[in-house]
C-alpha cells in the first residue's frame, strides 16, 4: 500500500473501524515504515488530547452557587413597592409638565409677529402657481 493511502486509513485503524483485510495491510505496512508509525504516535496523541478535552471536571456545587445567584438577582433588592413605583410617576409627571410647557411656549410664539422683507423678485420653491413642475422639469431637459 501507498503512504497516502495508510495515512488516511490511520484514523479508522485508532478506531478499530477497518475491516480484517485492510487492518492487517496497514499493521504490515507500518512494520515496514517508520514515517507512517511516527504519524501514527502524532495521531494518538492528537487523539488523547482531544479526549481529555471532552472530559471536563465538574466543581463541586457550582450548580448550587449558580441558582442561589440567579434567584438572588431575580428577586429585588429590598425595594418598597412605593420606590418601584415613585420612577415611573416622576417620569409621568416631568413629561407632563414638558407637553404643558411646549403649548404653552407654541400659543405664545403664535402671538408675536415677524415682519417679512418684502422681496418680490426672488422665486420661492413652494410658489406652484408662477413656474408649474411640468415646465420646469421639461426646461432641464
Amino acid at each position: 500500500m501507498k503512504h497516502d493511502s495508510i495515512r488516511k486509513s490511520l484514523i479508522f485503524y485508532l478506531d478499530n473501524e477497518l475491516s480484517e483485510n485492510e487492518k492487517a495491510a496497514v499493521e504490515r505496512h507500518l512494520e515496514e515504515c517508520a514515517d507512517c508509525r511516527n504519524f501514527l504516535v502524532f495521531l494518538r496523541k492528537g487523539m488523547q488530547v482531544i479526549e481529555d478535552e471532552k472530559k471536563s471536571e465538574e466543581l463541586p456545587f457550582f450548580y448550587t452557587r449558580l441558582s442561589a445567584k440567579l434567584e438572588e438577582i431575580a428577586e429585588p433588592g429590598g425595594q418598597s413597592q412605593w420606590s418601584r413605583l415613585a420612577h415611573p410617576i416622576l417620569f409621568s409627571l416631568i413629561l407632563a409638565l414638558a407637553v404643558y410647557g411646549g403649548l404653552q411656549l407654541g400659543s405664545n410664539a403664535s402671538s408675536f409677529s415677524v415682519k417679512q422683507p418684502a422681496v418680490s423678485n426672488i422665486q420661492m420653491l413652494d410658489d406652484f402657481e408662477t413656474e408649474p413642475i411640468e415646465s420646469f422639469l421639461l426646461s432641464n431637459l
